[in-house]
């Protein structure tokens, strides 16, 4: 499976950011896509779980010719969030119907480590607070950009509980035309340091820094892309 839930939902210079809290809304993305050459539809939601506790979610599921095969992925990314606005993973899940590649992550603040369940091994990782699961790693990165914190290094853990760094730059800015109109955009570089993959991005500050346009690479060739299609705010 391409790791396109894993690309970077970032934001840059998108208004002012909540005073407190989180500066991202509750929103629904919904994009198209191809993974591995197949038409899939992916949509990402971010919901208020009560105080300061927020859920982070994505689903990809088959389109058009391919929709005969009635599988899909979904992940989800629970979160705190403190006074400050800086986020820390509670857990992550995958339910992987397309590969069969589930996995389960449990982040234990009191004992710093990760509890990792991958199809049927079992792990425990040693786990820094700075160290996020791959989906929720997007909201961090939104997050830090809106308050002008972004850093050009994180910490990830993928599925399988191998932790590595990845790069993060701002390379351009580029006007794209979208269903929701012409939007300026900010392009983004995302690199895994000890995989060669390449994540580049295009991110509309005035929409809340919403995701338009994403390319992955691996070994310098295209692998695969979405688009965005539609955006809303939702909750109050």
């Amino acid at each position: 499976m391409i790791r396109l839930a894993c690309a970077v939902l970032a934001m840059l210079g998108c208004g002012a950011a909540r005073a407190g809290g989180l500066a991202v809304p509750p929103h629904e993305a919904v994009y198209h896509a191809t993974v591995k050459m197949i038409p899939v539809r992916a949509t990402v939601t971010l919901e208020e779980q009560g105080p300061d506790v927020v859920l982070y979610q994505a689903r990809i599921e088959p389109r058009g010719w391919a929709g005969f095969l009635s599988k899909e992925l979904t992940e989800s990314s629970l979160l705190s969030v403190d006074d400050d606005g800086k986020l820390q993973p509670i857990s992550y899940r995958k339910l992987d119907a397309i590969g069969g590649r589930n996995s389960d992550i449990r982040f234990d603040a009191a004992d710093g480590e990760m509890l990792v369940k991958y199809k049927d091994r079992e792990s425990r990782v040693p786990w820094e607070h700075t160290t996020y699961d791959l989906l929720s790693l997007r909201l961090v990165l939104s997050n830090d950009l809106a308050r002008d914190r972004l850093a050009d290094c994180y910490t990830i853990v993928d599925d399988k509980g191998q932790v590595e760094e990845v790069d993060v730059r701002v390379t351009g800015r580029q006007p794209l035309a979208t269903p929701e109109g012409e939007l300026d955009t900010v392009r983004i570089e995302y690199v895994e340091r000890d995989n060669d993959r390449l994540y580049r991005l295009w991110l509309a500050p005035a929409l809340d820094g919403a995701l338009v346009r994403l390319e992955q690479f691996e070994d310098g060739k295209l692998r695969g892309q979405l688009t965005l299609v539609e955006y809303r705010r939702t909750g109050r």
